[in-house]
């Protein structure tokens, strides 16, 4: 049995990393993420992964390293996801509600209530989900995906509000967030039509 003294103190943080997104609300783990972080970036790096980490915005995580042609590729252990289309019109919505807010200048959390989330993603989702239990049962399904991706987290003790953690910031650039809602346009369309019974589309994340 390995005595816990004799493990490396980046372990930690590691771990934390291959489950997912590390937040500086996790401040033993995030301590030694910034004091090993020159480790931990080299352990990563033997198997093809890059360590991301934003001090200003408290998150880190790491990503599959993109190599140039020509380069050596090692085998991913990261794929990219293939979000549906409301999983990343909802995704997309709360990053532009953080950019929004950025514009003002005025506030450091992104607030939001489940009725909030609603009212965005009813103006895009299909006139054939025809009672109102129906759509809620729908988007608290894909609010349960977004909440499980670490873009959206349950406020405690606040019952259906949530934080938009701006780890959102990460994924969708400014950049990315102009392409990602042109392709949605495209999308919407054919995705509704894919509700009649055809193929669901998928964009990749």
């Amino acid at each position: 049995m390995i005595e816990e003294s004799t493990l490396p103190p980046h372990g930690v943080p590691i771990i934390h990393l291959l489950k997912g997104i590390l937040y500086d609300t996790n401040e033993n783990a995030w301590r030694l993420l910034l004091t090993h972080e020159k480790d931990i970036k080299k352990h990563f790096s033997v198997v093809g992964l890059e360590l991301f980490i934003d001090t200003g915005e408290g998150y880190a995580f790491v990503r599959q390293k993109e190599y140039l042609e020509g380069d050596v590729n090692l085998p991913k252990l990261i794929e990219k996801r293939q979000l549906s289309y409301p999983v990343t019109l909802l995704c997309v919505l709360l990053r532009k509600r953080i950019f929004d807010s950025d514009q003002v200048g005025n506030e450091t959390r992104i607030i939001v209530s489940k009725e909030q989330i609603i009212e965005m993603l009813k103006l895009f989702l299909p006139d054939s989900i025809a009672t109102e239990v129906k759509l809620i049962r729908l988007i608290d399904e894909h609010m349960a995906k977004v909440i499980g991706y670490g873009f959206l987290a349950p406020l405690k003790n606040e019952a259906d509000r949530y934080e938009v953690r701006r780890i959102l910031t990460a994924y969708f650039t400014i950049d990315k967030l102009t392409e990602t809602l042109e392709k949605l346009k495209t999308y919407h369309q054919t995705w509704l039509e894919a509700t009649k019974g055809k193929k669901k589309d998928e964009l990749e994340f």
